[in-house]
């Protein structure tokens, strides 16, 4: 039996999606359905729990950084208590690049709090001996995903622009990077740490392509099919200027992104004409 918290969102819905077409038993808990995490969680004998749920917007955690960690930091203590008590085989943990800035650790409240609910779950493992796994995603994104989700890409923002013929935002030079990993990979690595054979005791991974876009270049894809209209603004307080994942650890133990983002990143924005 498995529980994913945040079954409801972007990543989480994805997951769940996956699950159950390759045949578990699959539970999910979601604020979407009214269930907060800090007032119940089902007390089933969960082989596995996913803990998907969180508020990632950063610019929110720089705006409400108290309400951020209740909503982040105390739920994962929560979900990590709960599978203490089930006898839980693992705990997958969705984590974030966030948490490396610019280098020089977080940037953002949201950041510092990932941070802290992977320490955490380290020490469940050590303490308790409740095997957990931490995954750093970096920008997830795909064709599908909605403007205005609490993952909202520059991808789906601009895509989302370009349907309503309004001004397409960049934020400072463009010349920040990210590396874009698709919501399909992300599932992918889920699903290869929940039937890793060997114990993880709270080691962390990144989860990206390994290789970084910038801002600018995807406005080159886009004006290479469309004549849009941009908007320049400030830099946000919090964003890390670029971001890179580390693929090394997870392709040592037998996992890599199959999914080519600048292809499908280009593919995005020349489709959107057809539409």
């Amino acid at each position: 039996m498995i529980l994913i918290t945040g079954h409801k969102g972007y990543i989480g819905s994805h997951l769940y999606k996956k699950l159950e077409e390759l045949g578990f038993d699959v539970h999910g808990i979601d604020l979407k359905d009214g269930n907060d995490i800090l007032e119940f969680l089902p007390e089933e004998n969960f082989e596995y729990i996913f803990h998907v749920a969180a508020n990632p917007r950063v610019q929110h955690s720089v705006e409400q950084p108290s309400h951020t960690l209740k909503h982040n930091v105390l739920v994962t203590s929560r979900v990590l208590e709960l599978a203490k008590k089930v006898g839980a085989k693992r705990v997958i943990f969705s984590s974030s690049s966030a948490i490396y800035g610019d280098g020089d650790g977080p940037m953002s409240p949201y950041g510092l709090h990932k941070l802290m609910s992977e320490l955490e779950c380290k020490l469940y493992s050590q303490l308790y001996g409740v095997d957990t796994v931490c995954l750093r995603y970096f920008n997830v994104f795909s064709a599908n995903q909605l403007y205005g989700g609490a993952y909202s890409t520059v991808v789906c923002a601009w895509m989302e622009m370009l349907r309503q013929n309004k001004y397409l935002r960049v934020d400072g030079s463009g010349e920040q990077t990210r590396d874009y990993v698709h919501v399909d990979d992300i599932v992918d690595a889920n699903i290869f740490c929940m039937n890793y054979e060997d114990s993880f005791n709270g080691k962390y991974f990144d989860v990206g392509t390994g290789t970084s876009i910038s801002i600018n270049e995807i406005k080159n894809v886009v004006s290479k099919y469309h004549n849009a209209k941009w908007h320049y603004a400030p830099s946000r307080i919090g964003d890390a200027k670029h971001t890179n994942a580390d693929i090394k650890k997870l392709q040592d133990i037998g996992w890599k992104a199959k999914i080519n983002s600048k292809l499908l990143i280009e593919k995005c924005f020349k489709e959107i004409k057809n539409e």
